[in-house]
């Protein structure tokens, strides 16, 4: 096992990278905001309620866009114990569940098994926040990581049947 470590150090040695806005995330947004506006046309609504929802919607557009401009961006690395996300000076571990060539989506464990049981917590990583090597370094481990676990899994579950 401490081999596995350090071969994961040689081969894995992203230091932290900063997340930038991604552009995929923001139109997939921006897109079922739209469809929701929609569908509210299909709907008789006065003209005044439909006026204060769209200064709503709009203002608490602004107001989140401004709130993600204004703070600093996470960073994402990796190390000997694995992957994690930098967030306002708290390490966060990762557990990687789900890979493509778009998005990678992680697990962050809680510190609280029953939140985190009934509430999980993930963060998803698209392919345009990171640079193209630095998202392929990402990707590679997270792939390895899951394989890992996978494979621990199934030691578990043949020597509980023994």
């Amino acid at each position: 096992m401490p081999t596995l470590l350090i071969l994961f150090c040689l081969v894995f040695s992203l230091k932290t990278t900063e997340l930038n806005v991604s552009w995929i995330a923001f139109g997939l947004w921006l897109f079922w905001v739209m469809v929701g506006l929609a569908l509210l046309q299909l709907f008789w609504m006065p003209a005044f309620w439909r006026a204060l929802l769209y200064l709503g919607v709009g203002g608490i557009g602004v107001a989140v866009l401004l709130h993600l401009f204004r703070q600093s961006s996470p960073q994402v690395g990796i190390d000997e114990q694995g992957a994690f996300i930098l967030v306002r000076g708290q390490y966060k571990k990762l557990q990687f569940i789900r890979i493509n060539a778009v998005q990678l989506i992680a697990k962050q464990p809680r510190e609280s098994r029953l939140l985190d049981r009934f509430w999980p917590s993930y963060r998803v990583i698209y392919r345009d926040s990171l640079n193209e090597q630095a998202y392929r370094t990402l990707r590679s481990f997270a792939a390895q990581q899951m394989l890992l676990h996978r494979s621990e899994e199934a030691r578990k579950r043949y020597r509980s049947t023994d």
